[in-house]
């Protein structure tokens, strides 16, 4: 019985130490990455990735200043299983600071003895957020079951950028996508936002650490604005 207590004490032990040294690395880097980076979102493929490796990233955006992260589900599997990475982030931001919004969630703690912290917001996606929304919002154009002012019969692209906007969480449009393995492809993600997003590898094996993690934020720091050309 001891020496069991002895092991749990232990390997608490060893994650806070394991977190706040992938937490400190963060920090060190925070004033060398200067390119405004506001909407981070990573292609989730749950056969590879753990809910583990994506509260870490969470927890380092948090700790990074990044306002929201988008988890691109395609599988289709992370979003029945939200409810547990809510529960693995909890663990991992023990002791640091900061607000955590989640779209179907309550806020976490936002205060650390009352100094406010950092805030960022998670969003779980999927390929109904993509082109399925498109088609839903041309369908309710076409049946005129917007409550937009028609000034003629043709359809705008402003109108269903206002449509879309009513049916859709409000979030920026993605600075930067991260992906793992050795393919690059959008799996139909959010294809109205992404003209102007830097897609980067952030592995080819499809791990996911606080240095691969920061070596594609450093290089998305050296990227010039496309703007869409």
């Amino acid at each position: 019985m001891l020496s069991r207590l002895i092991r749990q004490v232990l390997f608490v032990l060893l994650h806070l130490v394991t977190v706040n040294n992938e937490v400190m690395t963060v920090l060190g880097h925070v004033p060398l990455i200067t390119k405004e980076l506001k909407h981070l979102v990573v292609l989730v493929d749950t056969d590879h990735h753990t809910l583990t490796d994506l509260a870490r990233v969470v927890i380092w955006s948090l700790v990074f200043g990044i306002s929201y992260v988008s988890f691109y589900d395609i599988t289709g599997k992370l979003q029945k299983d939200e409810e547990n990475l809510f529960v693995e982030v909890e663990k991992q931001k023990k002791g640091i600071p900061g607000c955590i919004k989640w779209s179907d969630k309550p806020n976490l703690n936002g205060y650390s003895n009352g100094i406010p912290a950092n805030t960022i917001s998670v969003n779980i996606l999927s390929y109904n957020d993509g082109r399925p929304k498109i088609i839903k919002c041309l369908q309710q154009i076409s049946q005129d079951k917007t409550l937009s002012i028609r000034s003629s019969d043709e359809f705008t692209s402003q109108e269903l950028d206002r449509t879309l906007k009513t049916i859709y969480p409000s979030i920026p449009d993605p600075n930067l996508v991260l992906y793992s393995g050795p393919l690059c492809c959008t799996h139909g993600l959010l294809p109205w936002h992404i003209r102007l997003t830097e897609f980067i590898q952030i592995s080819i094996d499809h791990s996911i650490n606080v240095n691969n993690y920061l070596g594609a934020l450093y290089k998305y720091n050296k990227c010039d604005l496309r703007f869409g050309k």
